[in-house]
């Protein structure tokens, strides 16, 4: 859960429609890549600063960008084959990201009065035709609001890699910006809440999302046991979090940072890192793809960062995330 309050920039162009499912009437907004007929300027790509009009081509997606599409997004080439060289697209991809945008991570959101957690509108998503649907009674200019926020989600993440986040809720909250919970009896479907209200910055959009989506990694059935009683672990039991199994990504996350736990301010990315194991994972794992990777290991938040880099899944999917970012931001930052 990513605590304490993006620049919903129009990154995609939505429409409303309505089916029948089952007697009941179900609202539904579609993803549609943006628009490529507007005569308006548009702020520049990785490929070139400035871009204009005329130089966005077929399905919505700018020169030097491919278009995927099943998923209907536009990303970078991913140019890389191995670990070693997609670290390095991916460092690259950063380092280009943050001379044009700044900081990746950077954060202001402050928490208001409101506590807790209130949901308000719940969408079933459909990956096969990147759709949001539901039965709620939403106003056509909310939903497609909320179809933003999602589509924002699934622009960052490739759609193989979250094929089991397939319910979106918006809710209302003073001190939490986004969540996510398993929601099915069988242990395989998710959820991902996020916070009705704006997140200023675009950056903080993003880590937002990153972190919520490595809770889904490090949380989901395969990595912990969650048919067991926690009294009966046999594996390796987590206070406060649950029975996970010996290979499991937070199982070496813990042992080698939580086991014990550091008393020191700067062994974390951030205060919010220090509340518990599974939040410092996530937000290591958000700096971790959002930042270069690190040269001198002076810390042990430098550690936390380094100890995804031993990971050639994490690696790739590092430099897969930062293809869609940067084609992300470019439409979202203006």
């Amino acid at each position: 859960m990513k605590q304490v309050v993006f620049l919903m920039m129009l990154l995609l162009l939505v429409g409303c429609g309505e089916v029948q499912s089952d007697g009941e009437v179900v609202k539904s907004v579609a993803s549609e890549v943006e628009d490529t007929n507007s005569t308006e300027d548009v702020e520049g790509t990785l490929i070139q600063v400035n871009a204009k009009s005329d130089d966005v081509i077929e399905n919505g997606c700018y020169e030097g960008e491919i278009y995927i599409g099943a998923e209907d997004t536009c990303v970078l080439p991913l140019e890389c084959e191995n670990a070693e060289t997609c670290i390095a697209r991916g460092d690259e991809l950063v380092r280009i990201l943050e001379d044009e945008y700044g900081s990746l991570t950077a954060e202001e959101s402050v928490a208001t009065d409101l506590e807790g957690v209130y949901d308000l509108y719940t969408y079933e998503i459909d990956n096969d035709v990147e759709q949001i649907l539901t039965e709620d009674d939403v106003t056509d200019e909310d939903m497609e609001y909320h179809a933003e926020l999602w589509f924002d989600f699934a622009w960052l993440i490739p759609e193989s890699e979250r094929e089991d986040i397939n319910q979106f809720i918006v809710f209302e909250s003073g001190d939490t910006l986004a969540y996510v919970n398993l929601h099915d009896d069988d242990g395989k479907y998710w959820t991902l809440g996020m916070n009705a209200e704006n997140i200023e910055l675009a950056s903080e959009t993003m880590i937002t999302y990153i972190h919520e989506y490595a809770h889904y990694l490090s949380l989901r059935d395969g990595e912990q046991n969650i048919w067991v009683d926690l009294e009966a672990c046999e594996n390796v039991l987590i206070e406060d979090t649950g029975c996970f199994y010996e290979d499991a990504y937070l199982t070496a996350f813990y042992e080698q940072f939580w086991n014990p736990a550091s008393e020191y301010e700067e062994d974390y990315i951030s205060g919010y890192a220090a509340s518990s194991v599974v939040e410092d994972f996530a937000e290591s794992f958000a700096h971790f793809v959002l930042t270069p990777q690190p040269t001198d290991i002076s810390t042990m938040a430098d550690e936390k960062i380094t100890f995804f880099y031993g990971s050639d899944y994490f690696v790739e999917l590092r430099a897969h995330i930062l293809t869609r970012a940067a084609t992300w931001l470019v439409r979202a930052v203006v």
